[in-house]
């Protein structure tokens, strides 16, 4: 659903995965400081995923072409520290997907190493 959003409405896609993913492959000062959350399958802080998230929202391409938050915001804290720095979305889009569908999705999803795609076991 994300791909296509992004392409019809020429947004910029944000997904947090992903950008922890990249900052810690650049080695980042905040990929640095994700890295050994990640290593140990911990839950990267909110005010990690927040400074890093608002620091690229703040970017021209996100100024110009808007964006789409995949998976963002996932708790409170982090739907507050949006209002707080002003980022106000002007659309959502929730998907109303039953339990086991979402279980199904996520246990068959995979990363390619080399790529970077992300992709289904069902549908690669």
């Amino acid at each position: 659903q994300c791909e296509m959003l992004v392409r019809d409405l020429d947004l910029v896609h944000l997904s947090t995965g992903d950008m922890l993913r990249a900052a810690v492959k650049a080695d980042s000062p905040v990929g640095r400081r994700a890295k050994g959350f990640m290593e140990q399958g911990a839950l990267v802080p909110d005010e990690l995923i927040i400074e890093m998230l608002i620091t690229r929202l703040g970017q021209e391409d996100c100024k110009r072409r808007g964006w789409l938050l995949d998976g963002f915001p996932r708790t409170r804290a982090q739907a507050d520290a949006l209002a707080h720095a002003g980022i106000v979305p002007h659309a959502f889009v929730v998907l109303d997907v039953p339990d086991d569908a979402i279980v199904a999705r996520v246990t068959g999803r995979r990363l390619d190493p080399e790529t970077g795609a992300i992709y289904h076991i069902t549908s690669k």
